[in-house]
């Protein structure tokens, strides 16, 4: 009877321990299960939240590039008004001091000068063009080139000196297109650039 139940307990016993292991088996199936399903879901809201940062972080470069570039426009305008403006205060006071010019001696001998070498150009008889008010200093300075000429009266030559021209051929020696020639050159030089980096 004592080996009945030994056996009995040995049998028991070896029951016990196979349903532990099984236990354990059924439990870390179940717990490998479980990491598996909660790895695949942590993955899955990642995987969302990196897209909704993303989504999020090009919509707000988008926007951030569209302010930039509006803005860009913007001060560009400004800068380039603002230039205009600088220009047009420059250009104005070196026109004023022109007219300044044109009413001393040294404007005749200046304008002397130039109908000599008109005249070089074009030759006897050729009509100079002047301001309305420049007509008395031009006729003093023909006088004293002693070039043989026609004076008359340009409208659009508004600061001084003169315009030539017989037949088709013509030479520009006006103070009004000596100042515009140096825009270009006032642009280039005087650090008024627009350029937006």
């Amino acid at each position: 009877m004592i080996q009945q139940q030994e056996r009995a307990e040995k049998f028991f016993r070896a029951i016990r321990r196979d349903a532990e292991r099984r236990r354990k088996e059924i439990k870390q199936q179940i717990d490998s299960f479980i990491q598996q399903e909660t790895d695949k879901v942590e993955q899955a809201e990642q995987q969302a939240a990196d897209e909704r940062v993303r989504y999020e972080s090009e919509r707000v470069q988008a926007e951030t590039n569209s302010r930039l570039s509006k803005a860009t426009i913007e001060v560009s305008a400004d800068l380039a008004a603002s230039r205009s403006a600088i220009t047009a205060q420059v250009f104005g006071q070196v026109a004023q001091q022109l007219v300044e010019f044109t009413k001393t001696e040294e404007y005749i001998q200046w304008l002397a000068d130039g109908l000599k070498q008109m005249q070089t150009l074009l030759g006897d008889d050729m009509t100079v063009y002047a301001a309305q008010n420049d007509v008395q200093q031009v006729e003093k300075a023909v006088k004293q080139a002693g070039v043989c000429c026609k004076v008359a009266v340009a409208k659009d030559i508004q600061v001084g000196g003169v315009r030539a021209e017989k037949g088709s051929k013509k030479v520009d020696d006006t103070l009004d297109s000596r100042l515009k020639a140096q825009e270009d050159w006032f642009y280039q030089n005087s650090g008024l650039s627009i350029a937006i980096q």
